[in-house]
């Protein structure tokens, strides 16, 4: 969750357990295609992994992994690191806050450049923005994604 890459190969699949505070029944879990952990970080279905891997290869790391849920085990998901970070945010037509002491950003309105996902002549689709550690996506992405119906994933424009 931020925002590097992983040279490391795991070699035993990354395991999550149930935090025992949710009311959802493992079978409506296992229909959803972005499952948020506990800790933050987010599984996706293998379903997703196809797509992501077919549209965009390269832009993010997948790691095999298993949950235990309701004293169930599921192998069929994988965590994902989203490792490339982009100065996607306009500041001048962006509202924030910058901390005294440690440099972080809060903000309250934020702006998107007009081309967020473009550094040095790499074009992104999907990327963690360097000043809060956000997810933003390309427009293509969303298409990608509303086209082959994934669920539990929404997008909110900045």
């Amino acid at each position: 969750a931020i925002g590097k890459f992983i040279s490391e190969e795991a070699k035993f699949p990354l395991k999550y357990n149930d935090a025992k505070n949710s009311d959802v029944e493992f079978d409506k879990l296992l229909t959803y295609d972005l499952i948020e952990s506990v800790g933050g970080g987010w599984l996706v279905s293998d379903r997703l992994v196809n797509i992501i891997d077919m549209n965009f290869p390269k832009e993010v790391q997948f790691f095999r992994s298993t949950f235990n849920y309701k004293d169930k085990i599921c192998d069929s998901y994988s965590a994902i690191n989203i490792y490339n970070r982009v100065d996607c945010y306009d500041l001048d037509k962006s509202e924030f806050v910058k901390h005294p002491v440690d440099g972080s950003y809060k903000f309250s309105k934020i702006a998107l450049k007009k081309e967020p996902l473009e550094e040095y002549g790499m074009i992104y689709n999907i990327v963690r923005n360097s000043f809060d550690n956000k997810v933003v996506v390309s427009e293509l992405f969303v298409e990608h994604i509303k086209s082959n119906q994934i669920n539990s994933i929404t997008f909110k424009k900045a």
